[in-house]
């Protein structure tokens, strides 16, 4: 049961009220995973009823594409933030690279996509159009395109197997795997094997 003192102990916009709940969920899907994220369960963790969470979003779908929104919003104004700092050649990839692992854990837009896909395929479509802009991107960064791609997928790859709990490294090579990551940003041309 709720703690009434918990609950608005003074009034907030209906935004703040919003984001409340998409953070909320966002820890109850990092903690419990998407499929046994319930909206009873969002409501207690946010301190809100549950009907007052229905007020805001009318099923756990419109639950989870605002919380993809969300996820995609912060690693949008994160990584644009960083190529603002870093105007050289590779400074998109890096900024990828980085807001994608910070150093403090997880992003929060792991736990949204995954709740997204576990749920409704056709919740990636504002995925894909990041997807998209994000690839634009790589074109202009000023590396060679597909060697770009080569390490984004890298990054990807480990994101999302992390994010299902698949961990592909010990902490230290995973630390030394992201530094290798970031040091081939910075490489004029990729080397040429033979």
């Amino acid at each position: 049961m709720n703690d009434p003192k918990k609950i608005m102990k003074f009034r907030k916009s209906g935004d703040e009220i919003k984001a409340l709940i998409v953070n909320a969920a966002t820890r109850v899907v990092m903690e419990r995973g998407a499929a046994r994220m319930t909206l009873a369960d969002v409501a207690t963790e946010a301190g809100i009823s549950k009907g007052g969470l229905l007020h805001y979003f009318s099923s756990k779908d419109d639950l989870i594409r605002a919380m993809i929104a969300a996820g995609l919003e912060s690693f949008e104004e994160k990584t644009m933030a960083m190529v603002a700092a870093d105007p050289t050649a590779g400074s998109y990839l890096r900024a990828y690279i980085t807001t994608s692992f910070p150093a403090e854990g997880a992003d929060d837009i792991a736990a949204a996509m995954i709740a997204g896909i576990a749920s409704d395929i056709e919740l990636l479509a504002e995925y894909s159009a990041e997807n998209a802009k994000w690839s634009d991107r790589l074109e202009k960064d000023g590396l060679d395109y597909f060697y770009a791609q080569v390490i984004r997928l890298a990054v990807d790859g480990l994101y999302f197997s992390e994010a299902i709990g698949l961990p592909q490294f010990k902490p230290e090579d995973r630390k030394a795997f992201l530094q290798r990551l970031l040091s081939m940003t910075r490489l004029e041309k990729p080397e040429e094997h033979s």
